[in-house]
C-alpha cells in the first residue's frame, strides 16, 4: 500500500496543529517549571483530577499499547487480552486506590524519585542501584520512538532516520523546557486525542466488516486459533505477559505522578477512571491488529499491516488524528522517561555519589542537560527495534518487575524489612535474571521475569529475617521507617 497517496492535506493539517500545540506548551510553562527542581520534576505537587486523568492515561498507554498490542493481536490473537490487557487493568487497581495515596501522603516531601523511595525504605546503596530500572526504560523508549519514525516515514516518504530525529528532538525540547508542567498540560490534550482516535478506528473496522458479529466470524474463518484461550502462545509466554502487566508497580512514572498529585482523593478518582478507559483502549488496539491480519495478510510486517488497516478504514483527516494519537502516546511516555531518568542520574547518582553539595538550581540545570543526552541516545538506539516492537514491553517491563517488584512492595508493607534485605535482593535478582535469560536461555520455557520474581521473593524474606537482629529499632541509613 502506498501510504503517501492516502495521506491528504487535512491529515497534515491535524498533525502540524498538534505539534504546534505541544511545543507551545513547553514555551508557555518554561518559567513556572524553572522555579526549582520540585516544580520541574513534580509540578510543585499541585496536579488536580482532570490533569491527573491525562497524565495517568498518557503515561500508562503508549505506542506499544497502540502498535505493539496491534502486532500481538494480529500474531497471537485474542489471548493477549486475556493474559495482558485484563490482568494489567486489575493489577493497576491497588495502585489507584491504595499505593498511590500512600506514596503521596506517607512518604516525606524530599522523596521525589524512585531511587529516593528505595533509599528511604532501605539505604543509600539500594537507592543508587534502583536507578537501573529507569535507565533500562530508555531501551523501551527506543522502541516507542521507532514506531513514530516508521509511520512518519510511511506517510511522508522521508528517510526514517530523519523522521526519528524530528520526533525525538520535539520531545527533548518541550521536556527540557518545562518538565512535569509540560507533561501535565500536553498529556491532557494527548489523552483526548488517543481516546477519540480509538473510537473512530473501531467504528471504521466494524463498518468495513458489517458489524461485530461479522468481524468475529471473519477471524474464525481466517484463523480460529486466534480466538482460543492461549491463541498462538505457549503457557510460558502467556504467564510472562501476566508478569509484565505488574510492571506499573516498578515504573518510576507511576510514583512520580502520584507525588505530583494535589492529594490522595485526586489520585483515587483520576486513576480509577483511567483503568476503565485504558482497558477498553488496549482491547480496541488488539481488535485492529486482528483485523489487519485478515485485511492485509501479505503485509511486509505486522506493523505495516496495522497501519494499512487504519488507513483503509478511516477517511482523510481521521487518519491524521490517529497518527497524532500514536505520536501523542509516544511523546507523553518518552518525555516522562526523559524527565525521570534525567532527574535520577543527576540527583541520585551524580549528587549522591560525587557532589553532595550540588545546589537545587544546578540539579535542575543538570537534569535538562541529561534530557538532551538521553534524547540523542534514544534516537540512535531506536534502530534496535526495527523488526517490531511487540516484545519490547515484555523484555523491559519483565526485567523491572523481576528485580524491583518485591523490594518496592516489601518497603511499603513488610514490617520486618531491613536495609540488607533490599540491597541483597536487588543485586542477586539482577545477576539471576542475567544468568537465566542470557546464559541458560530461559530453560523449560519459563520466562526470565517469572523465574527471577520467585527467586527475588525467596531471597528477600530470607535476608530480611536473617538480618533482623542487626537493625535496632527499625532505623538505618536512608531510613527504614514503616509506611502505615
Amino acid at each position: 500500500m502506498d501510504f503517501k497517496e492516502l495521506w491528504g492535506i487535512a491529515d497534515w493539517a491535524v498533525l502540524v496543529l498538534y505539534f504546534i500545540g505541544v511545543m507551545s506548551v513547553g514555551f508557555v510553562m518554561h518559567r513556572r517549571a524553572s522555579k526549582n527542581f520540585k516544580s520541574f520534576f513534580v509540578a510543585g505537587r499541585r496536579l488536580t483530577v482532570p490533569v491527573l486523568i491525562g497524565v495517568a492515561a498518557a503515561g500508562w498507554y503508549d505506542s506499544w499499547t497502540i502498535v505493539g498490542l496491534g502486532e500481538l493481536g494480529g500474531t497471537v490473537g485474542l489471548s493477549i487480552v486475556t493474559f495482558y490487557v485484563i490482568p494489567s487493568s486489575l493489577l493497576r487497581l491497588p495502585l489507584a486506590i491504595w499505593i498511590g495515596p500512600l506514596t503521596r501522603n506517607k512518604l516525606p516531601d524530599y522523596v521525589m524519585t524512585l531511587p529516593d523511595m528505595i533509599r528511604y525504605f532501605y539505604n543509600k546503596s539500594s537507592g543508587v542501584l534502583a536507578a537501573i530500572g529507569p535507565v533500562a526504560s530508555q531501551l523501551y523508549c527506543c522502541a516507542l520512538l521507532f514506531a513514530v519514525g516508521e509511520v512518519l516515514h510511511m506517510v511522508s516518504g522521508a528517510p526514517i532516520w530523519i523522521t526519528m530525529i524530528i520526533a525525538g528532538a520535539a520531545i527533548v525540547v518541550y521536556t527540557a523546557l518545562a518538565g512535569m508542567w509540560a507533561l501535565a498540560v500536553t498529556d491532557l490534550i494527548q489523552f483526548a486525542v488517543m481516546t477519540v482516535s480509538a473510537g473512530v478506528v473501531i467504528w471504521g473496522i466494524f463498518s468495513h466488516f458489517g458489524g461485530g458479529a461479522e468481524f468475529y466470524d471473519a477471524v474464525s474463518a481466517s484463523d480460529p486459533e486466534k480466538l482460543n484461550l492461549f491463541g498462538h502462545q505457549t503457557v510460558g509466554t502467556a504467564f510472562g505477559y501476566i508478569i509484565s502487566a505488574a510492571s506499573m508497580y516498578v515504573n518510576a512514572q507511576s510514583y512520580q505522578r502520584f507525588g505530583a498529585a494535589k492529594g490522595e482523593s485526586e489520585i483515587r478518582t483520576a486513576y480509577s477512571l483511567v483503568l476503565m478507559i485504558g482497558g477498553i483502549f488496549s482491547a480496541a488496539m488488539v481488535i485492529v491488529g486482528m483485523a489487519a491480519s485478515i485485511m492485509h495478510p501479505d503485509a511486509a510486517s505486522p506493523s505495516e499491516g496495522f497501519w494499512a488497516t487504519v488507513f483503509s478504514v478511516l477517511p482523510t483527516g481521521a487518519r491524521g488524528l490517529f497518527v497524532a494519537s500514536l505520536i501523542a502516546a509516544v511523546m507523553s511516555t518518552v518525555s516522562a522517561e526523559f524527565l525521570i531518568t534525567g532527574g535520577i542520574l543527576v540527583k541520585n547518582i551524580f549528587k549522591d555519589l560525587f557532589k553532595p553539595d550540588l545546589s537545587d538550581q544546578n540539579i535542575l540545570k543538570g537534569s535538562r542537560i541529561m534530557i538532551v543526552a538521553l534524547g540523542i541516545f534514544v534516537i540512535c538506539g531506536s534502530w534496535f527495534w526495527r523488526n517490531g516492537i511487540g516484545n519490547a514491553w515484555t523484555i523491559i517491563g519483565g526485567f523491572q518487575v523481576a528485580v524491583f517488584f518485591v523490594p518496592i512492595l516489601g518497603g511499603f508493607f513488610y514490617k520486618k524489612k531491613t536495609p540488607m534485605g533490599g540491597l541483597i535482593t536487588i543485586i542477586l535478582s539482577v545477576i539471576f535474571y542475567a544468568i537465566w535469560q542470557f546464559a541458560l536461555n530461559a530453560p523449560m520455557g519459563i520466562p526470565s521475569s517469572a523465574a527471577t520474581w520467585v527467586f527475588s521473593l525467596i531471597v528477600y524474606f530470607i535476608v530480611c529475617n536473617a538480618t533482623q537482629n542487626s537493625v535496632k529499632g527499625g532505623a538505618a541509613e536512608g531510613g527504614t521507617e514503616d509506611v502505615k
